[in-house]
């Protein structure tokens, strides 16, 4: 646990939350400031800040508990829909410092929208940095 991080509170089970799940490894609970019913954050029991710092087994726990959590959603509430959201430090738009992923049940016509609007961007302008980050040219993998 790490000092003052409520979500390590809550996986620790010293601070009160909505539990609906929980493992060795993850803790799956609503979210206080939902944005539609059912809104659940799912969060690794060891700390992480973010995508950066988190472990890969940890990382494909959270996965995996969200994609528990995804298919009680489909069953319970049925909805239209699901959006998986996971934001990484200010600047992505995160608010808790420890990782976590939102399952964020939709319903057409919810009113939530995208952040962005997606246009196409020709492939030569794209070539440039498909070659930075192009894993198969180094030995980092």
């Amino acid at each position: 646990m790490t000092g003052d991080c409520v979500f390590c509170a809550i996986a620790a089970g010293t601070h009160p939350a909505p539990v609906v799940y929980e493992d060795e490894d993850t803790v799956a609970f609503l979210d206080i400031t939902a944005v539609t019913p059912g809104h659940t954050l799912v969060v690794p029991r060891r700390h992480a800040a973010d995508l950066w710092e988190i472990r890969p087994e940890d990382w494909a726990a959270v996965a995996r508990t969200a994609h528990r959590i995804a298919s009680r959603i489909r069953s319970e509430l049925d909805p239209d829909g699901l959006t998986l959201f996971q934001a990484n430090r200010a600047a992505g738009w995160q608010d808790v410092f420890h990782l976590h992923l939102h399952v964020v049940p939709r319903a057409t016509n919810d009113r939530l929208h995208r952040p962005w609007v997606a246009s196409p961007v020709p492939l030569e302008r794209l070539e440039g940095m498909r070659r930075r980050l192009d894993l198969r040219t180094t030995a980092q993998n």
